[in-house]
């Protein structure tokens, strides 16, 4: 007996001394392969040959995030929680899209969605170009494909190794990040880097930036046009109050100038709620009944009404219908978590001369909205003054 127990216990120790080893070396290699990008210019991808905007000239922006394809309506993701009716929590399971046919038939439907809106400028973010997660498509391209005489720039803002997890639908490799193109000769590009979390968290949570892009105008100032797509998977606040801060330091700087200024995206931020264009308030929020927002939901306004920036910028959100799913469960109007986090940020002398949000049609549940991901776009028409 004593034999057998010590060379039970022999054989046990092996086993986890491999596992230990094997799950330091993977730790090891996922930390020493992680490197942030940094602030950098960008290129721009040259196709219009259309010099400068005008004033006084109504054009039309979309934000969009595209979700990398996956987020059909019965799609879940294994990092967003949330709580049901009885306030039990529930999390999502999924990882990749659901079959390489429903990845490009998402992808090449959210393109298709604003193209049917004759945009001046669009924002995607979750822009993959070659991803376990979404079957290595780059959408990148079709993107590009599809707007053929348009200036397009992409920046990386995720870069991760191989992630063995969920252990049933691995997420594996991801290379992906924002795509902006502009009906008008982008003439300077640049990455701007933000703040993220130090921990091991920063390895799901993007290497998250900003990029603004430079537009002559026919009074001799610019149009700085900027695609955002801030932190979501952090504990508390402090990292997206940083993001926020970083973003202001440029676009101020830039406003004092003299220029204009319009900044579209996902900001991963609650922008109805107490926003002082509306009467929505912590215990009467749009769209849904349910009180509790999930973990990754900020708010972008206090109970003062007052945004995180304001002063000569104004933020323009609208409620005609959600822009964003909780992908806890799947998309099931009247039950899954629903909100408005996408929109834009624009200086004092852009003139907003509409907006709204954009619902999709008919998704694989036979649903309205976030038929071809967990967003739906956001749509401004401005004039500059």
């Amino acid at each position: 007996m004593n034999k057998y127990v010590k060379r039970t216990l022999i054989t046990t120790g092996a086993v986890l001394g491999t596992f230990i080893l094997i799950a330091g070396g993977y730790i090891g290699y996922v930390f020493l392969s992680y490197k942030r990008i940094g602030n950098k210019p960008l290129t721009v991808q040259h196709h219009s040959n259309i010099e400068q905007a005008q004033t006084g000239v109504e054009y039309k922006a979309l934000s969009y995030n595209i979700g990398f394809g996956a987020y059909s309506q019965d799609f879940t993701f294994f990092m967003d929680d949330g709580f049901d009716e009885n306030g039990k929590p529930t999390i999502g399971s999924g990882s990749t899209a659901k079959s390489e046919k429903e990845e490009v038939k998402n992808t090449l439907g959210a393109i298709n969605t604003t193209l049917e809106q004759s945009p001046d400028f669009v924002f995607f973010q979750e822009v993959d170009t070659d991803s376990t997660r979404s079957y290595h498509l780059n959408q990148d391209k079709e993107i590009m494909r599809a707007y053929p005489e348009y200036d397009h720039v992409h920046a990386v803002n995720f870069h991760s190794p191989f992630l063995p997890y969920p252990i049933f639908d691995m997420h594996g490799e991801a290379l992906s990040g924002i795509t902006t193109v502009s009906k008008f000769k982008i003439q300077s590009a640049y990455r701007h880097q933000y703040t993220i979390a130090s921990d091991f968290s920063k390895i799901f949570d993007l290497d998250r930036c900003f990029a603004s892009h430079e537009i002559n105008v026919s009074n001799g100032k610019k149009l700085y046009v900027i695609n955002s797509h801030m932190s979501a998977y952090t504990k508390g606040d402090t990292i997206r109050r940083k993001q926020v801060e970083e973003l202001e330091t440029f676009i101020r700087n830039k406003k004092n100038e003299g220029h204009y200024i319009i900044v579209g995206g996902d900001w991963n931020h609650d922008l109805l709620t107490n926003n002082p264009d509306y009467t929505y308030t912590k215990d009467n929020k749009a769209f849904n009944e349910k009180k509790k927002n999930p973990n990754w939901l900020s708010d972008f306004f206090n109970e003062s009404q007052e945004p995180l920036i304001g002063d000569g910028f104004k933020l323009i959100a609208s409620d005609n219908t959600p822009t964003c799913r909780n992908n806890d469960i799947e998309w099931e109007p009247g039950k899954t978590f629903v909100c408005c986090v996408d929109g834009f940020l624009v200086s004092d002398n852009v003139t907003i001369t509409s907006h709204q949000n954009i619902q999709t049609k008919n998704g694989c549940k036979g649903y309205d909205s976030f038929a071809y991901s967990d967003h739906d776009p956001a749509m401004i028409t401005f004039t500059l003054d």
